[in-house]
């Protein structure tokens, strides 16, 4: 599975060098202000592009290499999939971080006892969801 966030960074730097402010304001825009990037997630992923030699650091910002172009290339497919369908749902997706957010507040704030005794139960609840979601998504994808 590619990560969308090295996929987000290295499309704003496919054709010019940019700094982490150009490309955080480079996929904000793209986005119509839908999706805005933290810089929390930005810099880690500028680090890993480094690792992996898929950028490299310039004084006029980051570039991407032919290793990174082939990258992206390779893997442009899914991330168009993933860019559509995040502007085609970004209502439901910001519902869905919400309740998520509501959800882990509420087990912060649950009795230790009601933790120990369900988190079982509260993890397979959530991997069967993942595994329904995998297994329907699979049949949509065969359209």
């Amino acid at each position: 599975m590619v990560n969308v966030s090295d996929m987000l960074i290295l499309d704003q730097i496919y054709y010019e060098e940019k700094k982490p402010y150009g490309i955080i304001k480079g996929i904000i825009e793209k986005f119509d202000e839908r999706y805005k990037p933290s810089t929390g997630m930005i810099y880690p992923s500028l680090r890993r592009l480094q690792r992996e030699n898929y950028i490299i650091k310039m004084e006029s910002g980051y570039k991407i290499t032919d290793k990174g172009k082939e990258y992206f290339n390779k893997n442009f497919d899914e991330y168009k999939r993933f860019s559509i369908n995040y502007v085609q749902n970004h209502s439901f997706f910001k519902t869905l971080r919400k309740e998520m957010k509501d959800l882990f507040n509420e087990l912060v704030k649950a009795n230790s006892e009601y933790i120990k005794e369900n988190q079982e139960s509260i993890i397979a609840d959530i991997e069967n969801l993942k595994k329904r979601i995998v297994m329907e998504n699979g049949e949509y994808n065969r359209d």
